[in-house]
């Protein structure tokens, strides 16, 4: 359940990783967004109280390269570029507490306190390392970590390019907490997820003797970053200057961070070994405790590729959020999201995907409340009525006299309104671990049986039978209404311009009403008239759209 989540802190506290700002944001920063705002909107569904966190890592090598090759002074190029995640964050509807800046002030004065705390603690010292060193992950790897392809010398896990080099470092005792850290893992299966990740760190930790981290690098080679307190000569080493993101957002080393604290990190299978084993390595020398969870996710690829710009495939998700709409982007990468596996992106899948939207969900809306019936009249039949007694009464006199096809009826009928009450726990026990394909999959499969649940007892067909009519209007309508209260994490835009048009009261949107009955003041003034303005319209592919 949710609640698994904490342990000591009383609010949620979820975290994107903060993202590079050596290039501009693409479909991978979006769905790492998108997966803790789905996380947010569903706390703040349940009305739990919920603090998250979102931002740019705006230190090291590879930006001041950046910014030399653009003749850019540092900290403008990294306004630009931070600038361009916050508006990404904008456009597609992600909510956060703080956008955090690894240049911001608060935060340059937390790395210096947590740095001094860790060397207080006995587990920083200073001396020379050499080793295959990686300009693009700004990190040292060990000889068992690369490997020669394509006549270069790269690191296993990321595939980046190292040089070895040797220079004069302050390092972290790593070696020193792996006991710790297996030990956290076997307490803990949950700690990573999904399981394969797991798996995969613990054996990694059982494997092979952890090496002490370098965690500064020369300030003649590096000098945009933050200075080792009392060493100007030494530069913080990116990756513990950008973890320590996570405890500068809620007030370290005030007390005022363990009301947030431990919180959950969700980052992209690329970073994993900083989250799960560098970080909690780091906390545990500094006496705070291990993050909660880190839920890891793969890579979104482009027609079974990895994007490239080189071959023409790289999803921008401004343009295509620009063309398709915000929600339906937003919806196709949930119900998609597979954390354990790399996910397949073509524009073609999220163009059919926002078709079926219409037709299985959009147009449930728009028929139920078209001229031909009442809604309004049906909700105040219907919403505190006996559905026992009703269907007692039908089973007696058959449906049109049909004591065949109201059997049938009434075991739809069971099904879907048993569904419904069942829909909101389902989902709350699947978005605890962030499965949201899911999620999204359980509302849509109930939709499908509401159409077919329309279909079959035929509205159109019954206008001599207003009892009849209001029961199939009625239960189609609330079952619906509970799915769009539920997609309203995953759509807030949509979900709620739909649940406008059936006339429901705002605050009957919470997962209190998200209950077959649960609400009897909607409808009055429901109508979708000919000539009016569909909520949402089919369009073709986007031109150039790469399928």
């Amino acid at each position: 359940m949710v609640g698994a989540y904490l342990s000591s802190a009383s609010k949620y506290f979820i975290t994107t990783p903060i993202f590079y700002v050596n290039a501009a944001p693409h479909l991978g920063h979006l769905y790492s967004m998108l997966l803790c705002d789905f996380q947010k909107r569903w706390l703040d569904l349940k009305e739990t109280p919920n603090y998250v966190t979102t931002g740019t890592d705006e230190h090291g090598l590879k930006v001041q390269i950046a910014a030399e090759l653009n003749k850019t002074d540092p900290r403008l190029f990294c306004d630009n570029l931070s600038n361009k995640f916050k508006h990404l964050s904008q456009i597609s509807d992600i909510q956060y507490d703080r956008f955090i800046r690894t240049t911001d002030a608060d935060h340059l004065a937390t790395v210096r306190q947590f740095w001094e705390t860790v060397w207080k603690n006995g587990y920083i010292y200073k001396g020379k390392h050499s080793g295959w060193y990686s300009v693009s992950d700004e990190t040292f790897y060990p000889e068992s970590q690369v490997e020669q392809r394509d006549g270069k010398t790269v690191s296993t896990e990321t595939g980046s390019e190292v040089v070895y080099e040797s220079e004069e470092n302050y390092f972290f005792k790593l070696s020193a907490f792996q006991s710790q850290l297996i030990d956290l893992y076997k307490a803990n299966p949950q700690f990573v997820i999904p399981a394969n990740y797991y798996s995969d760190l613990l054996k990694e930790l059982e494997r092979e003797p952890l090496q002490d981290l370098s965690i500064s690098r020369p300030s003649s080679r590096l000098q945009w970053g933050i200075s080792v307190p009392n060493d100007e000569s030494q530069k913080i080493y990116v990756w513990f200057d950008a973890l320590v993101n996570y405890l500068t957002s809620i007030g370290y080393p005030s007390s005022r961070y363990k009301e947030f604290w431990p919180g959950i990190h969700l980052i992209g299978k690329d970073i994993s070994r900083f989250h799960c084993i560098y970080w909690p390595a780091f906390l545990m020398a500094a006496k705070v405790s291990p993050p909660e969870k880190v839920v890891v996710h793969g890579h979104w690829l482009m027609g079974g590729s990895k994007m490239s710009k080189s071959k023409g495939n790289v999803a921008d998700p401004l343009a295509i959020g620009d063309y398709y709409g915000v929600d339906s982007l937003r919806l196709f990468l949930g119900a998609n999201s597979i954390l354990s596996n790399d996910c397949d992106f073509t524009e073609r899948k999220l163009n059919d995907h926002r078709d079926l939207f219409i037709d299985k969900i959009c147009n449930v809306v728009t028929r139920c409340i078209s001229k031909s019936f009442d809604p309004a009249r049906s909700v105040m039949s219907y919403s505190n009525e006996d559905m026992n007694l009703v269907w007692k009464r039908i089973l007696e006199r058959g449906w049109e006299g049909d004591l065949e096809k109201a059997a049938e009826l009434k075991k739809s009928h069971d099904e879907i309104v048993d569904d419904a009450q069942q829909l909101f726990s389902k989902i709350d026990v699947l978005m605890s671990t962030f499965t949201t394909h899911k999620s999204v999959g359980e509302i849509f499969d109930l939709m499908l049986k509401v159409n077919q649940f329309v279909n079959s007892t035929e509205p159109w067909n019954l206008k001599s039978n207003e009892r009849l009519q209001d029961l199939s209007i009625f239960v189609a309508l609330d079952v619906t209404r509970v799915c769009l209260i539920l997609l309203q994490p995953f759509i807030p835009g949509l979900s709620n311009k739909l649940l406008d048009m059936i006339k429901v009261e705002s605050s009957k949107r919470t997962a209190t009403y998200a209950a077959f009955q649960q609400d009897s003041s909607y409808g009055q003034g429901a109508k979708f008239l000919k000539g009016s303005t569909p909520p949402l319209i089919k369009v073709p592919l986007r031109a150039g759209a790469y399928e």
